[in-house]
C-alpha cells in the first residue's frame, strides 16, 4: 500500500514441490514499513508451511544489520554494556580460543583493545530484557538501533537468551535459536502439518545530532524511542491480515498464589511471578516451544496478573515464582477470541514437596547466579566487565578455573559450615588432566541426622538444574561406589550455556526418592557426579538442592 503517510513493501518467495531440495519448503513474505515522521524502517515476515509439505527444520530465524565498519565503533546492548569494539579486521588478525567465536585481540587497530578477549556471545540477553540495541557511529554522529517492542513472535520464553549486537559492526533481531538450549528449541516441522506465523514488526531506528553534542545522548534518545514503540504494541497499521491488531485480541487477569504447608498454613502471595500464556504442552514446555506465540507478564507483589494483547488461539497459563521450585501450569485449556477478557480468579501453585526442609543449598531462581564465580585468567579478560559483578559470569574461560581451585580433590559442602556464595562453584565441569584430557567429577553434600528410622517413611531430594551441556549427573547417598547409582539424569542438555558465559541455560527439575534406608543416624553424605568428560564445556550449573524429611515429622530444619 501506498498514500502520503505510508509506504508499505511485500518481498514473496513461494515454494512448491518442483522446488524440490533447492530450497526450503516455505513461503516468506517480507514486509517493509515506513511511516511519515518515523524516523526509521518497520520489518516483518509472514512464514508459511501448507498441509502434506515435506519435513525440515529451522535453527534460526533472525534479521541481520552489516553496518560500515569504518564508522560504527561504539556499540551499547545496555546501560551497563556499552564499549568501543574491534574491528572485523582485528577479530581476522587475533588468536583463536578454545571455543570457536572467542579470540584474543593481539594487535588491534586500537591499540587499547590490546589482549582482550571479543566474542560475541558475551553481549547476548534475555528475551524480556533485549528491548534496544545497536550502534553509534561518531563521524558522523548517528545511531543505528534495533527495537523490539514485543516477545510475542520469540520462541523460548522471557528468558531465553540470544545474540543483539557485536563486531561486524552486526545488530541482529533473533526470533528463533537453539541458542541457550540446543536442539531442544530446534523448530521442527513434522508429519505435514500446515503453520504460519508472523516474526514481527520490529523496528530500526536511525538518530543523529549535531558534532558539538555527546555521542551516548543517542543511546538515551534511542531508550526513549523504544519505550514509546513497547507503548503502542500492538501496532494498527501493519497492512497483513495475519496480524491482529488490539480490538481483535483478548485479556487474562487473575491471581497467582503458593500453597505450601511446610513454609505457611495459608496460600501465600506469588509475589513477582512470571506467568504466561503458550501453545499447550506439559508442565515447563513453553521454555522448548518455538512455533506459536507466547505472552508473558510479571505479577505484582500480591501475585496479581494481566496479559494484553493475546492473539486468537488455544493456549495453557504456565507460571514460575522466583524463591519457589518447580513448574506452574494451569490445566484447563483456556481459548482466546477477539475481544475476549477471561477472568481466572484465584489460582493456587503448590510446589514440589514431600517433608519438612532439612537442609537446602542456593536459590530457586533458575540460574546459577548466587553460587561462586571465579575471576578469569588475566590474560583473558573483557574490560567491560571487571568490577561488575552481575556481569562476571561473562568472562571467558570459567571453566577451566575449576581445576586451578580443584587440581586433585572436587569440591566437598558441608551443611552448617559451607556457604554457598563462597564454597560453590557455579558449574561443575570436568577436571583438566592435561594433553587434551578431561576427569569427571563428583561433588560432596555433607550433613548430619540424628534420627534416621525406617518407619517414619521416606525421604526427598529436591534437585533443579540451571543448565546442563553433554552431561549425566549421577546421586549416590553414603556409597559413593555403589556401582548403579541411586539415581541418574542419564545424558540431557545442549545448551552450551557454560562456554557461551550464560549463567543458566535449560531448566531442569528432578525430584528424587530417597529410601530412608539409604541414609544413617549422624554423618551423611550426598554424591554427585557429572560422569561425562568428553569436552571440557560440558557440564551442569545448579539452581537449587533441598532434601526434605518424611512427610510431617516434624524434623528441625538444617538449613
Amino acid at each position: 500500500m501506498e498514500d502520503e503517510d505510508q509506504v508499505e513493501l511485500s518481498f514473496k518467495k513461494t515454494w512448491n514441490f518442483t522446488n524440490g531440495n533447492s530450497s526450503a519448503p516455505l513461503n516468506v513474505d517480507k514486509r517493509y514499513i515506513m511511516r511519515r515522521g518515523s524516523s526509521g524502517v518497520y520489518l516483518y515476515a509472514i512464514l508459511e508451511r501448507l498441509e502434506g509439505w515435506p519435513d525440515m527444520d529451522m535453527d534460526q530465524i533472525r534479521i541481520v544489520f552489516k553496518l560500515q565498519n569504518d564508522k560504527f565503533h561504539f556499540m551499547a546492548v545496555s546501560d551497563d554494556r556499552q564499549r568501543v569494539m574491534p574491528t572485523p579486521r582485528d577479530r581476522l588478525d587475533a588468536q583463536r580460543l578454545a571455543y570457536p567465536e572467542a579470540v584474543l585481540l593481539t594487535n588491534p587497530t586500537n591499540t587499547l583493545l590490546r589482549g582482550e578477549v571479543d566474542d560475541k556471545y558475551q553481549y547476548s540477553c534475555e528475551n524480556k530484557d533485549n528491548r534496544v540495541h545497536g550502534w553509534i557511529s561518531e563521524n558522523p554522529p548517528v545511531g543505528f538501533w534495533m527495537i523490539t517492542p514485543s516477545d510475542e513472535f520469540r520462541a523460548g520464553g522471557p528468558l531465553k537468551q540470544d545474540l543483539t549486537s557485536h563486531v561486524g559492526p552486526t545488530t541482529l533481531s533473533m526470533f528463533t535459536s537453539t541458542h541457550y538450549s540446543g536442539k531442544d528449541l530446534n523448530t521442527k516441522y513434522r508429519n505435514g502439518k500446515p503453520w504460519k506465523k508472523v516474526l514481527g514488526p520490529v523496528f530500526v531506528y536511525l538518530n543523529s545530532i549535531s558534532s558539538l553534542e555527546d555521542p551516548t545522548t543517542l543511546w538515551e534518545d534511542a531508550k526513549d524511542q523504544m519505550s514509546i514503540e513497547v507503548n503502542s504494541w500492538p501496532y494498527d497499521f501493519p497492512q497483513s491480515e495475519d496480524f491482529p491488531s488490539s480490538n481483535r485480541r483478548g485479556n487474562v487477569s487473575g491471581q497467582l498464589l503458593v500453597g505450601d504447608k511446610y513454609i505457611s498454613d495459608n496460600p501465600m502471595w506469588a509475589s513477582y511471578a512470571y506467568v504466561g500464556l503458550a501453545a499447550p504442552g506439559g508442565v515447563g514446555s513453553w521454555q522448548r516451544e518455538a512455533k506459536g506465540y507466547q505472552f508473558w507478564v510479571q505479577a505484582d507483589e500480591e501475585g496479581h496478573f494481566l496479559i494484553e494483547n493475546i492473539r486468537a488461539g488455544h493456549y495453557n497459563l504456565y507460571a514460575w515464582v522466583p524463591g519457589i521450585v518447580g513448574d506452574c501450569r494451569y490445566d484447563v485449556i483456556i481459548y482466546i477470541q477477539p475481544g475476549s477478557d477471561v477472568k481466572l480468579g484465584v489460582l493456587v501453585y503448590e510446589p514440589p514437596r514431600n517433608g519438612p526442609t532439612l537442609w537446602e543449598i542456593g536459590i530457586p531462581d533458575r540460574t546459577a547466579a548466587e553460587f561462586f564465580v571465579p575471576d578469569t585468567y588475566p590474560t583473558l579478560v573483557n574490560k567491560l566487565f571487571i568490577n561488575q559483578s552481575t556481569h562476571k559470569f561473562r568472562q571467558y574461560g570459567l571453566w577451566e578455573r575449576y581445576s586451578d581451585l580443584y587440581p586433585k580433590h572436587d569440591l566437598t559442602y558441608t551443611i552448617g559450615i559451607s556457604n554457598y556464595h563462597q564454597d560453590w562453584f557455579f558449574a561443575q565441569v570436568p577436571r583438566n588432566m592435561g594433553n587434551h584430557t578431561y576427569q569427571a567429577t563428583t561433588w560432596k553434600i555433607k550433613f548430619e541426622i540424628e534420627n534416621v528410622t525406617p518407619s517414619t517413611g521416606n525421604y526427598t531430594l529436591q534437585l533443579a538444574l540451571a543448565s546442563a551441556s553433554a552431561s549425566e549427573l549421577q546421586v549416590r547417598f553414603n556409597d559413593r561406589r555403589a556401582n548403579r547409582p541411586h539415581f541418574t539424569t542419564r545424558l540431557i542438555g545442549r545448551d552450551n550455556a557454560i562456554a557461551r558465559h550464560g549463567i543458566y541455560g535449560l531448566y531442569w527439575f528432578y525430584s528424587i526418592n530417597v529410601p530412608s534406608h539409604l541414609l544413617r543416624n549422624g554423618n551423611n553424605t550426598v554424591y554427585l557426579t557429572q560422569s561425562r568428560s568428553k569436552s571440557p564445556f560440558g557440564g551442569i550449573m545448579y539452581d537449587y538442592i533441598r532434601l526434605e524429611g518424611p512427610p510431617d515429622t516434624g524434623l528441625i530444619s538444617l538449613q
